[in-house]
Protein backbone atom coordinates (compact mmCIF):
# COMPACT_ATOMS: atom_id res chain seq x y z
CA UNK A 1 0.00 0.00 0.00
CA UNK A 2 1.52 3.57 -0.95
CA UNK A 3 1.44 6.14 1.82
CA UNK A 4 2.06 9.53 1.75
CA UNK A 5 5.56 8.95 2.77
CA UNK A 6 6.21 6.45 -0.02
CA UNK A 7 4.65 9.05 -2.78
CA UNK A 8 6.68 11.42 -1.65
CA UNK A 9 10.06 9.43 -1.36
CA UNK A 10 9.00 7.99 -5.13
CA UNK A 11 8.76 11.53 -6.68
CA UNK A 12 12.22 12.49 -5.13
CA UNK A 13 13.68 9.23 -7.69
CA UNK A 14 15.86 10.82 -9.94
CA UNK A 15 15.17 8.71 -13.65
CA UNK A 16 18.12 7.91 -15.95
CA UNK A 17 18.75 7.82 -19.56
CA UNK A 18 20.09 3.77 -20.47
CA UNK A 19 21.56 2.59 -23.53
CA UNK A 20 19.87 -0.93 -25.10
CA UNK A 21 23.34 -3.13 -22.77
CA UNK A 22 23.58 -0.87 -20.01
CA UNK A 23 19.84 -2.56 -17.90
CA UNK A 24 22.29 -5.59 -18.20
CA UNK A 25 25.53 -4.12 -17.13
CA UNK A 26 23.80 -2.00 -14.06
CA UNK A 27 22.49 -5.49 -12.57
CA UNK A 28 26.04 -6.89 -12.42
CA UNK A 29 27.82 -3.57 -11.38
CA UNK A 30 30.43 -3.97 -8.94
CA UNK A 31 32.59 -0.75 -8.74
CA UNK A 32 34.92 -1.65 -11.21
CA UNK A 33 34.84 0.56 -14.80
CA UNK A 34 37.04 2.71 -17.20
CA UNK A 35 38.27 5.32 -14.60
CA UNK A 36 37.49 6.25 -11.40
CA UNK A 37 35.20 9.05 -12.61
CA UNK A 38 32.76 6.49 -14.16
CA UNK A 39 32.98 3.91 -11.28
CA UNK A 40 32.02 6.66 -8.84
CA UNK A 41 29.05 7.95 -11.76
CA UNK A 42 28.01 4.52 -12.24
CA UNK A 43 28.13 3.80 -8.62
CA UNK A 44 25.73 6.92 -7.50
CA UNK A 45 23.19 5.33 -9.96
CA UNK A 46 23.61 1.91 -9.07
CA UNK A 47 22.91 2.94 -5.32
CA UNK A 48 19.87 3.97 -6.36
CA UNK A 49 18.43 1.14 -7.91
CA UNK A 50 19.31 -0.87 -5.01
CA UNK A 51 18.25 1.95 -2.47
CA UNK A 52 14.85 1.03 -0.82
CA UNK A 53 12.52 2.48 -3.39
CA UNK A 54 15.10 2.00 -6.79
CA UNK A 55 12.34 -0.87 -8.04
CA UNK A 56 10.88 2.39 -8.41
CA UNK A 57 13.54 4.08 -10.64
CA UNK A 58 12.31 5.29 -14.49
CA UNK A 59 14.77 4.28 -16.64
CA UNK A 60 14.44 6.18 -20.04
CA UNK A 61 16.30 3.78 -23.15
CA UNK A 62 18.34 5.73 -25.56
CA UNK A 63 20.67 5.10 -28.39
CA UNK A 64 23.28 7.61 -27.82
CA UNK A 65 25.07 7.76 -24.59
CA UNK A 66 22.92 7.85 -21.42
CA UNK A 67 23.73 8.46 -17.40
CA UNK A 68 26.17 5.86 -17.03
CA UNK A 69 28.12 7.09 -20.32
CA UNK A 70 28.05 10.89 -18.72
CA UNK A 71 31.74 10.32 -17.18
CA UNK A 72 33.49 7.67 -19.18
CA UNK A 73 36.80 8.60 -21.12
CA UNK A 74 35.35 6.83 -24.43
CA UNK A 75 32.50 9.39 -24.95
CA UNK A 76 32.26 11.39 -27.57
CA UNK A 77 29.74 13.73 -28.18
CA UNK A 78 26.74 11.93 -27.93
CA UNK A 79 28.29 8.60 -29.07
CA UNK A 80 30.89 6.22 -27.96
CA UNK A 81 34.62 6.32 -29.40
CA UNK A 82 33.66 2.25 -30.29
CA UNK A 83 30.38 3.19 -31.73
CA UNK A 84 29.93 0.40 -34.14
CA UNK A 85 30.50 -2.17 -31.67
CA UNK A 86 28.18 -0.50 -29.16
CA UNK A 87 25.62 -0.29 -31.85
CA UNK A 88 25.80 -3.47 -32.45
CA UNK A 89 25.92 -4.22 -28.61
CA UNK A 90 23.01 -2.67 -28.00
CA UNK A 91 21.08 -3.96 -30.86
CA UNK A 92 21.63 -7.47 -29.54
CA UNK A 93 20.04 -6.85 -26.07
CA UNK A 94 17.40 -5.26 -28.00
CA UNK A 95 16.27 -7.87 -30.37
CA UNK A 96 16.21 -10.37 -27.44
CA UNK A 97 14.88 -8.03 -24.29
CA UNK A 98 12.80 -5.97 -26.57
CA UNK A 99 13.69 -2.30 -25.32
CA UNK A 100 12.93 0.41 -27.41
CA UNK A 101 14.07 4.02 -27.31
CA UNK A 102 12.57 6.71 -25.83
CA UNK A 103 10.30 4.28 -23.57
CA UNK A 104 10.35 4.57 -19.59
CA UNK A 105 10.98 1.23 -17.79
CA UNK A 106 11.21 0.76 -13.81
CA UNK A 107 13.95 -0.54 -12.33
CA UNK A 108 11.73 -3.71 -11.43
CA UNK A 109 10.36 -3.94 -14.56
CA UNK A 110 13.83 -4.05 -16.28
CA UNK A 111 14.54 -6.59 -13.21
CA UNK A 112 11.87 -9.25 -14.29
CA UNK A 113 12.80 -8.83 -18.01
CA UNK A 114 16.47 -9.79 -17.52
CA UNK A 115 15.31 -12.57 -15.33
CA UNK A 116 14.48 -14.55 -18.61
CA UNK A 117 18.03 -14.43 -20.13
CA UNK A 118 19.01 -18.11 -20.38
CA UNK A 119 22.98 -18.46 -19.46
CA UNK A 120 23.28 -19.18 -23.49
CA UNK A 121 21.16 -15.89 -24.79
CA UNK A 122 23.32 -14.09 -22.11
CA UNK A 123 26.51 -15.20 -23.77
CA UNK A 124 25.58 -14.47 -27.44
CA UNK A 125 23.62 -10.92 -26.73
CA UNK A 126 27.25 -9.63 -24.54
CA UNK A 127 29.38 -11.69 -27.54
CA UNK A 128 32.65 -9.57 -27.15
CA UNK A 129 32.15 -7.97 -24.26
CA UNK A 130 35.37 -7.36 -21.91
CA UNK A 131 33.59 -7.64 -19.00
CA UNK A 132 31.56 -10.37 -19.86
CA UNK A 133 34.79 -12.73 -19.65
CA UNK A 134 35.34 -11.42 -15.60
CA UNK A 135 32.27 -13.16 -14.98
CA UNK A 136 30.36 -10.41 -12.81
CA UNK A 137 27.50 -9.95 -15.30
CA UNK A 138 26.71 -13.94 -15.62
CA UNK A 139 27.41 -14.21 -11.58
CA UNK A 140 24.82 -11.32 -10.78
CA UNK A 141 22.27 -12.19 -13.53
CA UNK A 142 22.06 -15.95 -11.64
CA UNK A 143 21.87 -13.94 -8.34
CA UNK A 144 18.91 -12.45 -9.88
CA UNK A 145 17.19 -15.11 -11.47
CA UNK A 146 17.22 -16.67 -8.05
CA UNK A 147 15.84 -14.38 -6.07
CA UNK A 148 12.10 -15.41 -7.81
CA UNK A 149 9.74 -12.82 -8.76
CA UNK A 150 9.65 -9.19 -7.55
CA UNK A 151 7.40 -7.87 -4.71
CA UNK A 152 4.41 -6.10 -6.58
Amino acid sequence: MRTPELERDLTTLHPYYFRPHHFLCANGFAGKGYSSNFVRNFGKIVQQLRGPQGDHTKLIATTYTDSICTACPHKRGNLCKDQDYIAALDHRHTQVLGWQSGHVYSWQAVKERLKTLSDETFDQICAGCTWKDRGLCLQALRALRASGPSPQ
